[in-house]
C-alpha cells in the first residue's frame, strides 16, 4: 500500500509540473503590457451655415446640433472639412466647453471648398464629452459633441484580465491533487 500511496504523490507532482510547465509561458506572452496604443482614425465632416445649417457625415445628412463624434482616449483623429455652401469655415475643438475659441482650444485653418478636403489632426488625449463648433459661425449656428472614452489606463501594468490559460492550468492542477488525495484516502479505509 504505501509503495501505490508513493505512487500517487508522484503522479500528481508530475501532473503539477507539467500543467505549470505549459501554462507559464503562454500567460506570460498573453498579457500585454502598458496602455492601449493610439489608433488613426479618420472622420469626414461637412459644414453648412445655409439650410440645412450644421455638421454632418456627408452633405446630404447635415443636422444641427451635429452628429455625435466618438472615439477612444488617445486616438489620433484626422478631420477631413468639407463646406457644402462653399462658405468659410473652421472646426473649433472645445476643449473647456465655454463655447466661445480661447486659448485651451484646438482649431482647423478655415475651409470652403465641398470637394477638396481640409485636413485637420487632433490627439483626443482626455477623456470626457467635448463640443465642437464654427470658429466662423459660432457655437449658436454651428455645433456638435465629441466624446472622447476613457481607455481605463493609468500608465503600465497588465490588462488587468485574468488570463485563461494560466485559469486552466491551475484548475489541472488542483483536479490532480484532489484525485491523489481521493485516491489515497480511498485505498487506506480498504482493510
Amino acid at each position: 500500500m504505501y509503495r501505490f500511496t508513493k505512487t500517487l504523490v508522484f503522479v500528481a507532482i508530475g501532473l503539477a509540473i507539467a500543467a505549470f510547465a505549459v501554462s507559464s509561458p503562454m500567460a506570460v506572452r498573453g498579457a500585454p503590457i502598458g496602455e492601449t496604443p493610439a489608433k488613426a482614425v479618420s472622420i469626414p465632416l461637412y459644414a453648412s451655415f445655409s439650410a440645412p445649417a450644421g455638421w454632418g457625415w456627408a452633405a446630404t445628412n447635415i443636422t444641427e446640433p451635429g452628429p455625435t463624434l466618438t472615439v477612444q482616449q488617445g486616438d489620433v483623429i484626422t478631420f477631413h472639412l468639407f463646406a457644402h455652401d462653399a462658405t468659410p469655415h473652421m472646426l473649433v475643438i472645445d476643449l473647456n466647453n465655454n463655447q466661445v475659441q480661447d486659448a485651451p482650444d484646438q482649431a482647423s485653418a478655415q475651409f470652403s471648398s465641398a470637394t477638396a478636403a481640409t485636413n485637420f489632426t487632433f490627439t483626443a488625449s482626455t477623456a470626457g464629452t467635448f463640443n465642437y463648433f464654427c470658429g466662423v459661425h459660432g457655437y449658436a449656428a454651428q455645433h456638435g459633441s465629441l466624446v472622447v472614452q476613457s481607455t481605463g489606463g493609468g500608465g503600465g501594468g497588465t490588462s488587468g484580465g485574468i488570463d485563461t490559460t494560466l485559469l486552466i492550468g491551475g484548475v489541472v492542477i488542483i483536479v490532480a491533487i484532489v484525485a491523489v488525495v481521493a485516491a489515497i484516502v480511498m485505498r487506506r479505509k480498504k482493510p
